[in-house]
């Protein structure tokens, strides 16, 4: 007569993931006792933990079409392009496309999962743009003029309007090569010797280019000339700013005395959260909320599972449920001073001698952009420029408009006075015995 088995023990409460599965594997198999259950018990150990998934995949653009390359192991899983559309599910060793209805930059994620619920994901930046393929740049009203004389140094006011075009490349054709953006250009260039230069702007596009030159003269400086340099400088913080929306996908719990959940979402390296909203959720999810960490670099959403576990529709890769997160981040990063000199020269207008001197735009998309002047009377000897004025003097504090300072000599005296017009700076002088 055969002895009675011995009774199960329940598994606490703590026990790991794929317990459960062990259990019943032993169980179904008869190997429960003895040698035999040892034997079993490191068998089921090599079905129930098997390789922890791997969210890994690389990602090509070509205009709004985005290919991943799927390198990930799983069993299950999703791909999530973060443009709103509905999952893809994940399928081993099988690359996916997908087309972007229109330009920008989106989050790209993959999750998987093997049979016991492991899982794994990985978040991929994307920009895709919608480029025509028999489109190129268009330059027009391109045009280099003085801005007083073509006496060195001297300044030019460099003009174009750039279309269909990413970036702009300057050869100012003295050793300096500068980059700006397309659209409507309107900069300064000071040449402090003289020569004749070649400028020319290229613009481009990716695939296309479009191209612009022209030559300018500067003229030797000439005695007797008096001339101002003012010298900008812009300081500041340069903010870049991303919105996003991600997928956070929430389980059917296991326990329906435990139906509270909490997820957590990291900002970017290098970024912080600005701001973050929930977007749509199931019915399944009930009251749901959105927090920013104090530091700024997390996200808490927290919620209760309310739906019926057992009648609940799994969702692509055997998610759950999932809810969409908008975040916006930005990351602040100090920018080099950018120093902009603009000259001009003094000429009798009306009864006034003066010179305008325009002032340089402010660089785009900086925070807490500061801005300081430093302004130089030259007077032009022996064919050489000499500063004989010069303020803020060393260790005297910044400049501060209006500014007023005199030059003396043997039996004469020149005021000079300059003040903020508009968008220029207007330098007078008055001499006096």
């Amino acid at each position: 007569m055969s002895q009675p088995a011995p009774a199960t023990v329940p598994a606490p409460a703590s026990a790991k993931s794929g317990g459960w599965l062990k259990a019943a594997l032993i169980g179904l198999l008869g190997l429960g006792g003895g040698a035999l259950g040892t034997y079993g018990t490191a068998v089921v150990d090599r079905v129930v933990k098997p390789t922890k998934p791997v969210a890994n995949f690389s990602v090509s653009a070509d205009g709004l079409s985005l290919t991943c390359d799927n390198r990930a192991s799983g069993v299950s899983g999703w791909w999530d392009f973060g443009d709103g559309t509905p999952l893809e599910p994940f399928a081993a060793e099988q690359d996916v496309t997908h087309a972007f209805a229109k330009s920008g930059t989106y989050s790209v994620k993959l999750t998987v999962r093997n049979f016991v619920g492991d899982e794994n994901e990985r978040t991929v930046p994307v920009e895709v743009k919608a480029t025509s393929p028999d489109t190129s740049p268009k330059i027009s009203a391109f045009a280099v003029q003085p801005v007083s004389t073509s006496i060195a140094p001297a300044t030019f006011r460099l003009t174009a309007e750039v279309a269909q075009a990413d970036s702009c490349v300057w050869d100012l054709g003295d050793g300096r090569v500068e980059v700006t953006a397309g659209g409507k250009i309107d900069r300064l260039v000071t040449f402090e010797k003289p020569g004749t230069f070649p400028i020319t702007l290229v613009a481009h596009n990716g695939k296309f280019g479009a191209k612009q030159s022209t030559t300018t003269k500067v003229e030797a400086p000439r005695d007797g000339t008096t001339m101002v340099v003012l010298k900008v400088t812009d300081t500041g913080n340069k903010v870049e700013r991303i919105t996003t929306t991600e997928s956070v996908a929430v389980s059917v719990p296991g326990d329906k005395t435990a139906t509270a959940f909490t997820k957590t979402l990291a900002a970017r390296p290098g970024f912080t959260v600005a701001e973050a909203t929930l977007g749509d959720a199931p019915a399944s999810l009930k009251n749901l909320k959105v927090e920013v960490s104090q530091d700024k670099r997390t996200v808490k959403l927290t919620g209760v599972w309310g739906g019926d576990t057992k009648a609940t529709n799994k969702a692509a890769g055997g998610s759950d449920a999932i809810a969409r997160v908008k975040l916006t981040q930005e990351r602040m990063t100090p920018q080099p001073a950018s120093i902009t000199m603009v000259t001009g020269t003094f000429a009798m207008v009306g009864q006034t001698i003066r010179t305008d001197l325009p002032l340089p735009p402010a660089p785009l998309g900086l925070n807490g952009g500061r801005r300081e002047y430093q302004l130089d009377i030259r007077a032009v000897q022996a064919g050489k420029s000499m500063t004989v004025l010069q303020s803020p003097q060393y260790g005297k504090g910044p400049l501060a408009f209006p500014w007023s300072s005199t030059q003396q000599g043997a039996g004469w005296t020149v005021t000079y006075n300059a003040k903020i017009e508009g968008e220029a700076v207007v330098v007078t002088a008055v001499q006096s015995k």
